[in-house]
């Protein structure tokens, strides 16, 4: 688990904000960063007694629930085994990791960064949202948004959002005091260490920021929302909001394991097109790549077709593309 993102649900508990699931998350881990200052400092005695007899209870429930059930083991990636080692040596929770049980299995949070000189990243969210992250910038989040009652990520820098529409599951980007409430709509958020205001603007849809539980203001497109960190005061004003997202265009871009489909979009909106596929598998493959800022269309589309084995053919007149295999062509 990341630290930070640790310390930030820490936070939350601390304030009765923290969701069954992120509390999971909190005994599970606690142990391996309970030895950290800043996080020694943020508890009382008696908190810390608390976390401790959950953890004990939780690892005497699984015991007594599964004594005599066949116990799989299960691989365990990279980080998972480094894990699971401080776990054991600690004393406390390996079992968490070691055994799965018939039974939902809490997953750990991924943390992607973007640093110089790597140009800014595409990704893409568990629940299909799509991001593009500043580089030097950093976002956490779940690597799963199943069973939670909101999508929840952790921004430190900029990024920009496109997310997908879900009425059921609201999506919320945290940045420090500053929460950005969502359902499906695209928007900019600015929150670079060092810089005195966090600022928040709306391509499309419309979006809720507030400061702690005090509503800041809900805004829509070609609005932005300024917070000042130093004096929490907050300013609502009409802008031009492609002058707040140029920069997406500007640097190269990495993709880092993305489906064709998913680069398609970014290729939509920065070029002004329309793209088709005449294969769903073609869509779906996965590559990985660094997009020049200064390729036209053509370059692009040549390049991440040479990766997935597929041919493209412009209609001028539409806008619009057609990808399709080779083999199709044949």
């Amino acid at each position: 688990m990341d630290k930070q993102y640790f310390l930030e649900l820490l936070h939350k508990y601390l304030n009765n904000e923290a969701t069954d699931e992120e509390q999971q998350f909190l005994v599970k881990y606690y142990e391996l960063f309970s030895a950290e200052p800043d996080i020694i400092s943020l508890l009382s005695d008696e908190q810390k007694k608390e976390i401790k007899e959950e953890i004990n209870a939780s690892i005497w429930e699984s015991i007594d629930k599964h004594i005599g059930v066949d116990k799989k083991i299960i691989r365990l990636k990279t980080w998972g085994r480094k894990i699971a080692a401080a776990a054991a040596i600690i004393g406390v929770c390996g079992i968490g990791y070691l055994f799965l049980y018939n039974k939902p299995v809490v997953k750990s949070p991924q943390s992607y960064s973007a640093h110089r000189p790597k140009p800014n990243l595409f990704l893409v969210l568990p629940d299909g949202s799509r991001v593009i992250l500043s580089y030097g910038s950093k976002l956490s989040y779940a690597s799963s948004f199943d069973g939670l009652a909101k999508r929840e990520v952790y921004l430190t820098g900029e990024a920009f959002f496109d997310i997908k529409h879900n009425n059921l599951k609201p999506f919320v980007v945290h940045t420090g005091k500053i929460k950005t409430t969502v359902l499906g709509t695209a928007f900019d958020v600015k929150a670079v260490p060092g810089d005195k205001a966090i600022t928040v603007t709306v391509t499309r849809g419309k979006v809720k920021v507030s400061n702690n539980n005090k509503l800041l203001g809900i805004i829509v497109p070609n609005q932005q929302i300024t917070f000042d960190r130093q004096k929490s005061i907050s300013m609502q004003t009409n802008i031009n909001a492609k002058n707040y997202t140029i920069w997406t265009a500007k640097d190269d871009l990495y993709f880092e394991d993305v489906t064709f489909g998913e680069a398609a979009k970014v290729l939509e909106d920065r070029f002004k097109v329309k793209i088709l596929f005449a294969d769903q598998l073609v869509r779906s493959k996965h590559f990985t790549s660094t997009f020049n800022k200064s390729a036209n269309l053509d370059q692009a589309l040549k390049s991440i077709c040479e990766f997935n084995d597929a041919i493209y053919s412009y209609d001028k007149a539409k806008t619009t593309i057609t990808i399709s295999t080779k083999s199709q062509a044949n």
